[in-house]
């Protein structure tokens, strides 16, 4: 009786732990397959804010391109910016829209876990939305309506003769080919059918929008995510290394960059911080050849709440420096090359309190790595049209002691 008393608990036992293997497998199981849904919905979801911004940057420069050609007889009237943005709307460079297919990949290499999400619909949905993804991609590549008709490489190619010209001389010349430049391309049938046809491409963007948001809505429905639960996910994928403290930051941290782009920034106890950046360029001028150093300089308060660093600019302490020590003038033209150094100065300081002076104060998300000596901050940043655009950049503390002044 004993030997089947002890016999019937072992495999009671024995049973009891494959019930709860099998059953914590399945969990785990579950839970990847709901990690796979999401991560496909939020790809979806960034797709198609991909294409509203193409969208709106497709608008904004085909205005430009109106603007330009209802006036392609006057075009010494039209603003400079807006001449730029017209020969941008028609002309290709290496940096053209791309979507992300990293999420496809990591879908496609799981199938295991993909096959058994619970819904064909999804599973459908899903496929659907990659074939149309790469199919649109494709097309960009590929069909004449998508692909822009001029290389940009095409414009570079004009030289400009600068013997003899002073600098605004050169830069009204740059000018005038660009108008020149702009109003034989728009005689081109090609580049003419390019343009008429824009409406057609945004109406087409926008029923992809329109298409993948409805279904991306349905996928939220057949896979019961909630938008909570998809906030989570997304915080739990941006959300990476260790919270920052007051103390942990007192110091100075450096930008990682190359020796022609360095960044020092100086945090201190009293909650006070100051910044440096220099920026060492080739400068080929009509009166001077060799490098330009630029310095800008910025003081003012910090202060962590939660996981963010806020930084807020005293417009009075922005500084800028221009150091022309390896430059050099070209026979007879050092006056005008000093005169073209103070107008840049003055430009480069007017340019860097008026962005301060439109945002001073800047939050940004912060994390330290294991090391508590490399910083990631993340946030926005506002273009001088006045577009946010993401920003991520990494600090490293300094080896070389805090920073003694600024300029």
């Amino acid at each position: 009786m004993q030997f089947l008393i002890s016999v019937l608990g072992t495999a009671i036992g024995v049973g009891l732990t494959f019930a709860i293997s099998h059953k914590i497998e399945n969990r785990k199981k579950e839970q990847a397959q709901r990690l796979t849904a999401m991560m496909v919905i939020h790809d979806i979801d960034e797709s198609v804010q991909s294409l509203k911004t193409l969208k709106e940057n497709t608008k904004k420069l085909y205005e430009a391109m109106l603007f330009a050609r209802e006036h392609l007889d006057q075009l010494s009237t039209v603003p400079n910016d807006t001449l730029y943005m017209a020969l941008s709307f028609i002309t290709s460079d290496d940096q053209e829209f791309r979507f992300d297919m990293s999420k496809e990949k990591i879908f496609h290499s799981s199938p295991e876990t993909w096959q058994n999400l619970g819904s064909m619909k999804f599973i459908d949905n899903v496929q659907s939305f990659y074939f149309e993804r790469q199919a649109f991609q494709d097309m960009q590549s590929k069909s004449s309506l998508w692909i822009k008709p001029i290389s940009l490489n095409e414009f570079e190619k004009i030289q400009i003769d600068y013997d003899d010209m002073s600098v605004d001389e050169y830069v009204e010349q740059s000018n005038a080919l660009l108008r020149d430049f702009l109003k034989e391309q728009l005689g081109d049938d090609h580049i003419q059918y390019y343009i008429d046809y824009t409406p057609w491409r945004l109406n087409a963007l926008v029923e992809m929008i329109v298409n993948w948001t409805q279904m991306n809505d349905e996928n939220k429905f057949l896979m019961s995510i909630t938008d909570e639960e998809l906030e989570n996910y997304v915080n739990s994928i941006n959300q990476r290394g260790i919270a920052l403290t007051e103390k942990m930051l007192i110091g100075t941290w450096e930008l990682s960059s190359t020796e022609e782009n360095t960044s020092e920034w100086d945090f201190r106890k009293d909650h006070s911080y100051s910044f440096v950046t220099s920026v060492s360029s080739a400068v080929n001028l009509p009166v001077a050849n060799g490098r330009l150093l630029v310095r800008v300089s910025e003081e003012g308060q910090w202060t962590l709440k939660g996981d963010s660093l806020i930084r807020i600019a005293d417009i009075d302490a922005v500084n800028v420096e221009l150091d022309a020590s390896n430059l050099t003038a070209l026979p007879g033209k050092q006056d005008m090359l000093d005169n073209w150094i103070q107008e840049k100065k003055e430009e480069a300081l007017i340019y860097n309190k008026t962005a301060v002076m439109m945002n001073p104060r800047i939050a940004r998300h912060v994390r330290l790595d294991a090391s508590h000596d490399k910083m990631e901050l993340r946030g926005t940043s506002i273009t001088t049209e006045g577009e946010e655009i993401p920003v991520t950049f990494y600090l490293k503390r300094s080896t070389r002691g805090r920073t003694k002044s600024i300029l």
